[in-house]
């Protein structure tokens, strides 16, 4: 529990940027009243958390509640990103960790909705295919082959359509399905279901030993930004003092978990083996989980300690690939949706 000074103080540090307004008195009370147990925000994940969302879990459970006024992030699962979006926009939670190209699109069709800030930078995605079926990307466009994506237009689809049309692919002609959640997907590729997936470069290490599955393309090397997962809410829910200020809190405890993930191989293995939904990750040995760590942190730069990719210039430039995909019309206006405002907040006061 803080004080009323301690709660005024910590909403002041919020002055700069205008965090601090008519409504002091109304946020003040807010605090307090979380301040009795914490306050909970609820934020709808992913189904799975894998080595590169592990410093984002590890900020929403435990470096959050070492801030004042804040207990463990309520979080609840989804396999569709769709549904993390549509859980945000209708009101059903806090802040989500989930697509941008589906905020985007929301935002297209008039919600007015926010992305402010990462759940990790770039992508640890890969595509795994049958490699008895498919030896190069043209073999997508052939009669009979099938990809899986999460979703039709999100993120795990347009990755892929970026390096098919460089390569002169016909998107027309590839096949694609639904399959949310990257287990879900492997499972799928495994039973012959499907012959290409999206998923996790740890879930294909796993694969490879599984029989003839090589990764086909590593789109983290294809883009000179891609964002995986982003933080997203409302501009109706940024509206009230408090939610500014838990949206400035939630950002500086992502900022802290990443910078300690990229210098601190024990930290991260320990709260890989506590956090991970990897089978038996608890058990996982360091030998393991070091290689992840190192192509994480240098080849993907998953968790930038500034989060200095997140522009909306590098938005901007991924549009031409949204709209080939046909996930956006590219008539959103990214200037109103990507808000730095809190991410600049958050370093301000972590220094």
């Amino acid at each position: 529990m803080f004080t009323r000074r301690e709660a005024l103080k910590l909403l002041t540090l919020g002055a700069g940027v205008g965090f601090v307004d008519g409504r002091l008195q109304d946020a003040f009370e807010g605090a307090t009243a979380w301040a009795q147990t914490g306050r909970v925000l609820d934020i709808p994940i992913v189904g799975f958390t894998l080595g590169i969302h592990v410093p984002s879990i590890v900020a929403m459970k435990e470096i959050l509640p070492s801030l004042p006024g804040y207990a463990p992030a309520k979080t609840t699962r989804f396999a569709s990103q769709r549904v993390i979006t549509q859980t945000i926009v209708s009101g059903q939670g806090d802040v989500g960790a989930g697509d941008p190209i589906i905020t985007l699109r929301a935002a297209e069709a008039g919600a007015d909705v926010k992305i402010i800030g990462l759940v990790f930078n770039s992508t640890s995605l890969v595509f795994v295919v049958n490699g008895n079926k498919i030896k190069q990307l043209q073999d997508l466009q052939k009669p009979g082959i099938v990809v899986a994506v999460n979703s039709k237009g999100d993120f795990t689809h347009v990755l892929l359509v970026g390096p098919l049309l460089k390569r002169g692919v016909d998107l027309s002609k590839v096949t694609v399905v639904e399959i949310g959640g990257s287990g879900a997907r492997t499972r799928a590729l495994l039973a012959g279901r499907v012959d290409a997936v999206p998923v996790h470069f740890d879930q294909a290490y796993d694969l490879a030993k599984q029989g003839n599955y090589p990764v086909l393309l590593d789109p983290a090397k294809e883009y000179k930004a891609w964002f995986g997962e982003v933080y997203l809410t409302t501009a109706e829910w940024l509206k009230r003092p408090e939610n500014k200020r838990a949206a400035v809190d939630l950002l500086k405890a992502n900022l802290m978990a990443f910078r300690r993930a990229t210098k601190d191989f024990v930290w991260f293995a320990d709260q890989y083996r506590k956090h991970s939904t990897v089978q038996d990750a608890a058990k996982t040995p360091d030998e393991t989980i070091r290689p992840v760590w190192d192509v994480l942190r240098e080849q993907v730069n998953a968790w930038p300690g500034a989060m200095e990719t997140f522009t909306v210039e590098n938005f901007k430039e991924l549009i031409p690939v949204y709209k080939a995909a046909e996930a956006l019309e590219a008539t959103v206006n990214v200037d109103k949706v990507v808000d730095r405002t809190y991410l600049e907040q958050a370093l301000k006061e972590l220094g």
